[in-house]
C-alpha cells in the first residue's frame, strides 16, 4: 500500500466499493481512461490480476468495510 499515489488510493477505494469505470470517473472528476490506467497501476503495484482482488486489497487494507 505505500507504493500507492494518493490518486491511486482514492481509486483503490471506489473499486472497492463496487464503483464501475464510469462512476468512480464521475466521482473523481477524471476520465474513464485515467480511471483505467489507475486501475492498471493498482493491478502491478498490488500483484494481482483482477478487480476483485483489488477490492478484496481494499477491505484488507481497512479502506473499505
Amino acid at each position: 500500500m505505500e507504493a500507492l499515489t494518493g490518486r491511486e488510493r482514492e481509486v483503490l477505494v471506489e473499486v472497492g466499493l463496487g464503483h464501475s469505470n464510469t462512476e468512480i470517473a464521475a466521482r473523481l472528476h477524471m476520465s474513464e481512461a485515467t480511471v483505467k490506467s489507475h486501475i492498471s497501476h493498482l493491478f502491478d503495484k498490488l500483484a494481482v490480476t483482477n478487480r476483485a482482488q483489488v477490492a478484496i486489497a481494499a477491505y484488507r487494507a481497512g479502506l473499505v468495510d
